[in-house]
């Protein structure tokens, strides 16, 4: 008998690839016993349903997000670009 901590690892890893029928079977044997195991998957798949609902950001708008220099930052690379020629 799979253990609840097993249990939520396959579940979410049976999001990513399929398992193997043994342990495809065990989880489906413990989720039909256990509520809050249920209750995890439940979440997991409506937390996935959800994020695949997102539009995916535009290689601009992905690097907006990641450049973000302070105003000393900034006039630091101005300075080593002037003192570079």
């Amino acid at each position: 008998m799979l253990s609840c901590k097993e249990v939520s690892q396959l579940v979410s890893e049976s999001l990513d690839r399929p398992l193997p029928i043994g342990q495809r079977i065990s989880v489906w044997i413990h989720l039909r016993m256990c509520r809050l195991c249920s209750a995890f998957r439940r979440d997991q798949m409506v937390l996935r349903e959800r994020l695949s609902e997102q539009p995916e950001p535009s290689p601009d708008q992905e690097m907006s997000k990641t450049v973000e220099l302070s105003a000393a930052a900034k006039q630091r690379i101005v300075d080593a670009m002037k003192s570079r020629g």
